[in-house]
């Protein structure tokens, strides 16, 4: 566990032990974790000041379960990688944009919803734009002109399709 972590597991811990000490009824339990839940906290890593009921609650059984370790955050193991961009849909993206650099997203939105057959498109703008921008795909990175000054992004993209 690294210190980070382990400062989280710590704060956690400090704010569960009147739950977790002795064993409470129900009802007690519930009323010590809103006495609790009604302050506020400088959380670490966070810049929320507060928390619910039912998260100290959540920690109070992770730790039940799990012991201190179990309180640490848990890392994601696909960090970095894309929750809704299936590699399909990928595909397709860095097909469409760079036919048309000027082309908006929301028009790309819009004409990936109408290739799926769905009304609505199976992501938001945030996570296009975002994708876009880490694949070199904004209007912006198409557009601008390489480190020879001569061929731009989009004009390498095109005349690879054309062979």
């Amino acid at each position: 566990m690294d210190a980070k972590a382990e400062k989280i597991a710590l704060f956690r811990y400090g704010l569960i032990t009147p739950l977790v000490l002795e064993s409470l009824p129900r009802g007690e339990l519930t009323r010590r974790a809103q006495e609790i839940a009604a302050r506020h906290y400088e959380i670490p890593g966070s810049q929320r000041t507060s928390l619910t009921v039912d998260t100290l609650l959540d920690w109070a059984l992770r730790y039940r379960r799990g012991g201190f370790e179990a309180l640490a955050p848990k890392p994601r193991q696909h960090r970095g990688q894309s929750h809704t961009i299936t590699p399909q849909l990928a595909d397709l993206i860095e097909r469409l944009k760079p036919e048309n650099p000027y082309r908006t997203g929301t028009t790309l939105l819009r004409e990936l919803a109408l290739s799926s057959g769905q009304s609505e498109p199976a992501i938001s703008a945030s996570t296009l734009y975002r994708f876009l921008k880490q694949r070199g795909l904004s209007e912006r990175q198409l557009l601008a002109p390489t480190n020879e000054g001569t061929l731009r992004k989009v004009d390498v993209i095109l005349r690879q399709g054309t062979t």
